[in-house]
């Protein structure tokens, strides 16, 4: 048999497989891309404030008493300040009053009176308090009186996580007095030790025209004796959902300490291409300590996983691979503007089909260091330096990947938010596989928009833009692609 003919029938058998490995590749991401959603969702929960927060001594009884509805309708600017330092001081007593006198001022500001309907409404109904408390901060998110009013009133409503974000923005004011900060240290703290079951429910759209980020069809691949041979099979599409549940609890412990329990279920489901239906579960357990400015958490975890198998599988669910693992994170304010995080996670697979353990079977190292930046309360910078090894049975699947990420989050008018990210990568792998000793540079970015005035029972959808991309030194590895997906999340 002559030598290119060879070359090609082995290069014809080994399809199946690159497309596995290609496949493997995403699993491998899936495990960064995890710890970067954590990671930035620890960032827009911490996002500082670098203005004054102070309240004004004003005595909550009114020292304008002696003058008449009918003066005050008549000298609105009166009525105005009057109002302000009521709605500043949150003063009830004379809210409603005031709140009718100033509905009579033609050329008032409305804003006014929905915040003085916001204090109001915690007496009554505290989800509906928030959420006006929400528009307002959506519509004057450098009014840290509202702020701190929002904080209070999530703190009341248990809703620990939320009230937490808004104190942390709060305590990184420039001006804040020592005061002022011992009072959202406290608030913090409090929230720290309180022991409570979290649940969230998240549902995403999914729209990808390349599940198993293969090369596209008809790319030439070099073969190693210098003749080539054409990829021939075409990209994996489809079209479904994602659901993400999750309950966690923490239990406190004294000084500080506290036990954490995080379960969870992440599943995609794609109805017009079921060979990639997923499932994922996670149970961990761990034990952390926190107090208002540094956190740190030790978690072991047992994570398993079902999957349909690619392009190579079936519609049905199989099990695919157990991971068992323990995960190390902690983070520390420097100061009032700077917050270094480091977290890292190992974690062994192990899989039920021997094919798949001969292959990829083995432990993976994640480590990621991020120092973020915030020059205001509606807006963060953060740059994250990320390591990952993998040591599989077949050393051609084993890699070192090193990469860096920025990111930047920002409110901006109107109640819009958007987060953006980009990062780099090299991926190095430790052996040569049949066509060569693959070396990727991977690059990805992704663009999130949302508003916080769009919201149904507690949900506010976003509109995520994500591009990947990756060339490799072995064409068949090379790939890019652009996903649209739209997403709502919620805890609760």
């Amino acid at each position: 048999m002559k030598q290119p003919l060879l070359y090609g029938i082995v290069f014809s058998l080994l399809m199946p497989q690159c497309v596995d490995a290609n496949e493997q590749n995403q699993n491998d991401q899936a495990k960064l891309n995890q710890a970067i959603k954590t990671e930035q969702q620890t960032l827009q929960k911490a996002l500082l404030n670098k203005q004054s927060l102070e309240e004004s001594n004003v005595s909550r009884k009114d020292d304008y008493t002696r003058f008449t509805g009918k003066y005050l309708v008549e000298h609105p600017e009166i009525l105005e300040k009057i109002l302000v330092e009521s709605l500043i001081n949150t003063n009830k007593q004379v809210l409603p009053t005031l709140i009718a006198l100033y509905k009579r001022v033609p050329n008032r500001d409305e804003s006014l009176l929905e915040w003085g309907n916001a204090i109001l409404l915690t007496d009554t109904n505290l989800n509906d308090s928030v959420s006006e408390y929400r528009k307002l901060l959506a519509n004057f998110p450098d009014n840290n009186f509202i702020r701190f009013q929002l904080a209070r009133v999530l703190f009341f409503n248990q809703e620990f996580d939320a009230s937490k974000n808004q104190f942390e923005k709060l305590r990184a004011a420039d001006n804040v007095s020592a005061q002022d900060r011992e009072v959202f240290n406290q608030f913090i703290s409090a929230i720290n030790e309180k022991s409570q079951w979290t649940y969230s429910f998240g549902i995403t759209y999914l729209n990808d025209k390349n599940l198993s980020n293969s090369a596209k069809e008809g790319t030439i691949v070099v073969l190693p004796n210098g003749q080539t041979a054409v990829y021939n099979t075409p990209r994996q599409k489809g079209n479904g959902v994602g659901i993400s549940l999750g309950a966690n609890k923490q239990w406190a412990l004294s000084g500080g300490k506290y036990i954490v329990l995080n379960t969870g279920m992440n599943t995609k489901y794609y109805w017009n291409n079921k060979n990639y239906n997923d499932l994922t579960g996670v149970f961990g357990l761990g034990l952390g300590y926190s107090d208002a400015r540094f956190n740190i958490e030790v978690q072991p975890y047992v994570n398993k996983r079902w999957y349909s198998g690619g392009v190579n599988g079936s519609e049905s669910l199989k099990q695919y691979y157990d991971t068992y693992g323990v995960s190390l994170s902690t983070s520390y304010w420097l100061n009032q503007s700077f917050k270094y995080s480091f977290y890292y996670d190992y974690g062994y697979e192990k899989y039920k089909q021997e094919n798949y353990a001969t292959q990829y079977q083995g432990g993976t190292h994640l480590i990621s260091n991020s120092l973020m930046y915030v020059p205001s309360p509606t807006q963060y910078w953060a740059l994250s330096l990320d390591f990952m090894t993998k040591n599989a049975r077949d050393k051609s699947n084993s890699f070192l990947r090193e990469g860096a990420r920025l990111s930047w989050g920002q409110e901006w008018p109107l109640g819009i938010s958007t987060n953006t990210s980009f990062g780099i990568a090299k991926r190095n792998y430790k052996e040569a596989s049949f066509l060569g000793k693959q070396k990727n540079n991977e690059y990805n970015a992704s663009i999130s928009i949302w508003n916080k005035k769009i919201h149904y029972a507690g949900f506010t959808p976003r509109l995520t833009w994500i591009y990947t991309k990756t060339n490799s030194n072995i064409s068949l590895y090379t790939y890019d692609k652009n996903q649209m997906v739209i997403e709502a999340t919620r805890t609760f």
